[in-house]
């Protein structure tokens, strides 16, 4: 396994994306989706990037890529039609200590970026290691249904209910069971179904359950 899977906080800190086509679109969009602090450096820009622009999303510098541009960034996309310039990205990149993806040479990158499905905090990473993207895809779309969007909701749920059973059940092997309880529960199916009020309730049975029993092996 060549590459290291790892996931990068990327809030705040300085990335650059070298093209405005289409590829360097989609690669904006999923650092902005992460909060990074995005430059985009291009001639030209497509109208959805422009419009990152004018609203103050994005800064922009309208110009050929140039060596000084990468001084103090944390990471670099390589995102242009010319294989010759993401190159040249590729190799400044590394003099300066800087993280590099180029989106037409895997080998010369520091990180690829895998096919992912979102939901909330659930992410899922799928990755060929640049060898089959249309593989990667196909994967990506099986687990979206697979993993639909009452997976969501369940986790931002479970995120609430996390800090109540940890203040309500300090026992950590009582704690370990809630949390298998909840997830192998029809919680899920209810969620799915759109009857997410008697999912909650279905959620703070369980707890309760479990805070009883702790209650009884105390006494």
């Amino acid at each position: 396994m060549r590459h290291y899977p790892i996931y990068v906080d990327l809030r705040g800190r300085p990335c650059v994306v070298v093209g405005g086509g289409e590829v360097a679109e989609r690669k904006v969009c999923s650092l902005l989706d992460s909060q990074a602090q995005v430059t985009v450096i291009s001639p030209q820009l497509t109208s959805v990037l422009e419009a990152l622009w004018r609203e103050g999303r994005i800064d922009y510098r309208s110009q050929e890529f140039h060596e000084g541009d990468l001084k103090g960034v944390f990471l670099v996309i390589g995102a242009t039609d010319n294989p010759e310039i993401n190159s040249h990205i590729g190799i400044r990149a590394k003099q300066e200590g800087v993280l590099v993806n180029l989106v037409d040479d895997a080998e010369g990158s520091d990180f690829i970026v895998p096919s992912i499905v979102v939901r909330s905090d659930l992410v899922i990473s799928i990755s060929t290691g640049g060898k089959s993207p249309a593989l990667a895809k196909q994967i990506r779309q099986e687990l979206e249904v697979r993993y639909g969007r009452e997976y969501a909701v369940f986790l931002d749920m479970m995120g609430e209910l996390r800090k109540e059973v940890i203040e309500l059940i300090p026992d950590s092997s009582r704690k370990e069971e809630v949390f298998r309880s909840l997830v192998k529960s029809d919680i899920l199916q209810l969620i799915a179904r759109g009857e997410n009020v008697l999912a909650r309730e279905k959620a703070r049975s369980i707890i309760a359950w479990e805070e009883e029993q702790e209650e009884g092996d105390t006494k």
